[in-house]
């Protein structure tokens, strides 16, 4: 899933199953997850479980709101607090979108605990096409029962 902006832009690609033989749901179902961010000429990958199965099905109903002008909410946040989405337009079809990026995948220019805030600015065939990579990446790593 690739979102950009005018000084920056954010994939990001299930790699994995974080546990894929616990015996436990819960551990089933976290994700490896990798974050390429590039801002201002700069670019670092960062990979962590970040995310859970259930959390990246969030993601993709989230993003179709904004795409169908329908917003489900201006924010949303995960179980870690690595990573979280804001939209931050108050206009239909005007994709402003806010990624914060905690300590656990903040940029490598990045010092310190405080979050790294990047703007992307995708447009609605952009945010489409988002939304379609991360469908095709859910029938990949789907929920595991």
């Amino acid at each position: 899933m690739l979102l950009t902006g005018p000084n920056g832009a954010l994939a990001l690609t299930i790699l994995d199953y974080e546990c894929s033989d616990s015996p436990y749901f819960m551990d089933r179902n976290w994700l490896i997850v990798s974050l390429k961010i590039r801002y201002q000429n700069r670019e670092c990958v960062r990979t962590a479980p970040v995310l859970s199965t259930w959390e990246i099905e969030l993601l993709l109903k989230w993003m179709r709101s904004l795409d169908a002008g329908h917003e489900l909410s201006p924010k949303l946040s995960f179980i870690e607090p690595a990573l979280s989405f804001s939209n931050i337009s108050n206009k239909p079809n005007d994709y402003r979108l806010r990624v914060k990026l905690g300590p656990d995948v903040q940029p490598s220019w990045q010092h310190g605990s405080a979050p790294f805030f990047l703007l992307v600015e995708p447009d609605k065939r952009e945010l489409q096409q988002a939304v379609q990579d991360l469908e095709k990446q859910i029938k990949r790593f789907p929920v595991r029962e």
